[in-house]
């Protein structure tokens, strides 16, 4: 089974100073000084990947993975991580715009990639991106290639050579499926969301493997697809800080009943 796995790099936007929050009349932050980092939704998804390999014992399921990001040079190190993890093919698409809000360009770049070269059962992505946030993604994907997109999916388990288990998040609850491949997968939360970290020796072993790199023309992405769109009518900084009650009272005893009468009171009776 082929999956390919589809993941942005970041910028750490923890590491910008409060200071530094400042943008242009484009409401653009200058964030290329600040380190990069995987998106933590593809994080998940390239670790759920790695995850069947691990499970597929017993079920006679050869999986061969791929990973695909849409980006400049910065991104190879990140692929050739991938590589060192046991990633078959590494594969990035030239780009150096600003991808934020421009869901359709992306699902345009993956969607030719995939019909340029064939032979794809799943794709696997985070549902969101830190930056942009738009959720969109792998719904148009699916749309442009005509397959179903799971939603909110926690993890992906082994069950033969044309079907995949995948469990996913739903109002109701926790949902079990077999689902039949082609399909598309969208990665919501995850328990274990960190990717494993490759040994130095595969590093040196499998690392220096060559990046396939294509131009957005090569997959057929087209000017229309280029432009954003969204607009940004402003930016602002949200505040994180969180408020505080001071409870007056003249004894510790009450102040724990006025605690319990005017704000645990009610909330205990909802339970």
């Amino acid at each position: 089974m082929n999956i390919l796995g589809c993941f942005k790099i970041v910028p750490d936007l923890d590491m910008l100073p409060e200071d530094d929050w400042v943008y242009d009349e484009n409401f653009y932050i200058d964030v290329k000084y600040v380190k990069n980092m995987w998106n933590c939704f593809d994080e998940s998804a390239l670790e759920m990947m790695l995850k069947l390999s691990d499970l597929s014992e017993g079920f006679n399921v050869l999986f061969r993975f791929e990973a695909l990001t849409i980006g400049n040079e910065k991104c190879d190190s990140y692929l050739r991580t991938l590589y060192a993890l046991g990633y078959g093919k590494a594969v990035r698409v030239e780009c150096n715009d600003d991808l934020r809000f421009r869901p359709e360009l992306v699902a345009r770049s993956v969607a030719g990639y995939v019909n340029k070269t064939g032979d794809k059962d799943v794709i696997v992505m985070g549902r969101q991106t830190s930056d942009g946030n738009n959720e969109k993604t792998p719904l148009i994907l699916a749309e442009y290639l005509g397959w179903p997109c799971i939603t909110n999916v926690m993890k992906m388990e082994p069950f033969d050579d044309n079907h995949i288990k995948v469990i996913s998040e739903i109002d109701e609850g926790i949902l079990t499926q077999v689902v039949k491949t082609p399909c598309v997968i969208s990665v919501g939360n995850v328990a274990e969301s960190y990717l494993r970290v490759p040994t130095l020796k595969d590093r040196m072993k499998l690392g220096k493997q060559p990046i396939e790199i294509y131009k957005p023309e090569d997959l057929g992405v087209t000017d229309e697809l280029g432009q954003a769109t969204v607009e940004i009518c402003g930016l602002e900084k949200p505040d994180n800080g969180r408020e505080g009650i001071i409870i007056e009272g003249s004894t510790p005893a009450e102040k724990a009943l006025k605690l319990y009468n005017e704000y645990l009171k009610e909330r205990l009776e909802k339970l």
